[in-house]
């Protein structure tokens, strides 16, 4: 029987040459589906790379006309008018016309004081920005989005059709072997031949059908659209914009997220999330999503999902600040005490550690870093407020919990604020403290009187008072106030000085408002805090402005 076999094989001179001629076309076509492949690869790779380019030059160039327009063409037009209205009141019309000159002038520099735009309010300058740059460089960076996965997978094809094209050099030589061997050596090479024959073959339809990205232009402009609605302000129209991208492209994973933006700014919350799902599923960037899903759990009160999905975030991301200042805030809102002071240590501690390692390169952290944690403690904050009968204030809704965590809460509000200044201003903690501090004003004679509403006028020539009791407070200390509008620190009007007050006892700081001869603040509700070399004394002193 064996010896059958073998005759047999012993007889396949033919066929092998047939084979090696098979396998030699076989060969020949997979090199030309490589060609094409890495054709493909090359082109796509080009239109990422320019569109790349392109946005990059749309947004740089854009930003920087916009800021001028916005800006230095702002403060042209408002020095300008200030210095006619003055003109008239002096009833010197040889300087009023000459500003009216200046003004005419000045319109021909910049599009936004012309027709279609005629102002500087909001809403002219998002239409101007809009069609100057926003929507070009929108559709650009989308462009290179959508070239960027088909570029990556002609890339995958190409390079997989190389091994084919290896493996099949690799037939043929085990071919040219059976021509030469005979008996078992031959039935043995043969067989080697034929298995890799028919993997490489199941391997290449494998490859072939394997689907590319390609590109959606009607899915890229309706995003495009919906983005510069939503630039606008155009909410509504934005989220039907949204709608129709995702029609025209079912994956479209920035269409989802930024849709699910749009919903959880318009307080639709369960939609939001069904649009995140989504943008996690066709593959947006995970830390994005985490950023935003569990604080919408929160907004909606199930804190249950919340903690599973921060814990789920932290899984990912251990080390991220954000994270872990959610982590803090949901276990409070639960009424976990225990947990939350554990994450809280975790938080500080990675904080430090953070800040240290980018200080030990010799760089400085990103504003970003510092805006996260602030955010944190704002968040544990609102934890609160809606824990303290002050739910209307809160971005959550009523909470009822044990007093000591709410004091526990308070405590931490402090601790994450005192950290991340002190860490911001590289500044190391005294034993110096401001107690009883009360906000208000002083007289020709220097006579503080407490006070909690103030005309907005008022604050724009004479600085806000504070009255405190400070206990050992180093000369020279780091000064820090921090104001709160509606809730929200604006951080444009922190004031940085030093301590140059009596060390104890009763004395007044005084926090001028100085951000141009212009500056009004506007009327709402107010808060400033305080702070002593980084850490925050006696938390928040609400006050009014009013017109």
């Amino acid at each position: 029987m064996m010896q059958r076999i073998i005759d047999r094989v012993n007889q396949l001179d033919p066929w092998i040459g047939v084979s090696i001629a098979i396998m030699t076309i076989y060969a020949a076509i997979i090199g030309m589906l490589q060609v094409h492949a890495g054709n493909l690869n090359t082109q796509y790779r080009a239109e990422t790379q320019r569109y790349a380019i392109e946005a990059m030059r749309i947004r740089s160039m854009g930003e920087t006309q916009a800021a001028f327009d916005t800006g230095a063409v702002s403060r042209m037009v408002d020095f300008i008018a200030q210095q006619r209205s003055l003109a008239e009141s002096r009833n010197d019309a040889a300087i009023v016309e000459k500003m009216d000159v200046m003004s005419d002038a000045l319109t021909n520099v910049s599009p936004i004081l012309k027709p279609p735009y005629d102002a500087l309010g909001d809403d002219a300058i998002a239409r101007f920005e809009v069609e100057l740059y926003v929507r070009d460089a929108v559709r650009a960076e989308q462009y290179r989005a959508a070239y960027a996965p088909m570029d990556a997978g002609w890339d995958s094809k190409a390079n997989t059709y190389v091994v084919h094209l290896t493996l099949l050099a690799l037939v043929l030589a085990l071919l040219g072997l059976g021509v030469v061997m005979h008996n078992i050596p031959r039935a043995m090479v043969l067989t080697m031949a034929g298995v890799i024959s028919i993997i490489t073959t199941g391997w290449v339809i494998t490859t072939y059908l394997e689907p590319v990205p390609t590109l959606n232009p009607a899915a890229i402009e309706a995003y495009t659209n919906a983005y510069s609605q939503a630039y606008e302000g155009k909410t509504e129209a934005a989220l039907t914009g949204y709608a129709d991208a995702i029609a025209k492209k079912p994956d479209y994973a920035d269409a989802y997220y930024e849709q699910a933006l749009l919903m959880y700014a318009t307080e639709k919350y369960p939609d939001a999330l069904k649009s995140l799902a989504s943008a996690r599923k066709y593959g947006y960037e995970e830390s994005s999503i985490d950023y935003i899903e569990g604080y919408i759990m929160m907004l909606q009160g199930d804190f249950g999902a919340a903690e599973t999905a921060t814990n789920a975030w932290l899984a990912r991301e251990p080390r991220s600040i954000a994270a872990l200042g959610q982590q803090v805030a949901v276990a409070f809102a639960r009424d976990n005490a225990a947990a939350a002071t554990t994450s809280q240590a975790t938080l500080i501690n990675e904080m430090n550690s953070q800040v240290a390692a980018i200080r030990a390169k010799g760089d400085e952290p990103e504003d970003l870093l510092w805006v996260t944690m602030n955010e944190n403690a704002d968040v544990v904050n609102d934890v609160v407020l809606a824990a303290t009968q002050q739910a209307d204030m809160s971005s959550f809704g009523a909470l009822t919990l044990v007093p000591a965590t709410v004091t526990q809460a308070e405590s931490a509000v402090q601790a994450i604020r005192s950290a991340a200044i002190t860490l911001e201003y590289d500044l190391k903690p005294t034993s110096g403290t401001a107690t009883d501090i009360q906000v208000g004003v002083t007289d020709d004679q220097e006579v503080f009187t407490a006070q909690d509403t103030f005309p907005a006028d008022n604050l724009a020539i004479s600085p806000l008072m504070l009255q405190l009791n400070a206990q050992q407070i180093t000369p020279g200390a780091h000064v820090l106030v921090r104001f709160y509008v509606e809730g929200s620190e604006d951080e444009s009007l922190r004031y940085v000085s030093e301590w140059s007050g009596a060390t104890d006892g009763p004395t007044t700081l005084a926090v001028p408002i100085d951000l141009g001869p212009a500056y009004v603040l506007t009327a709402g509700n107010y808060a400033v805090e305080l702070y002593i070399d980084g850490t925050v004394q006696g938390g928040l002193i609400p006050f009014q402005v009013t017109e």
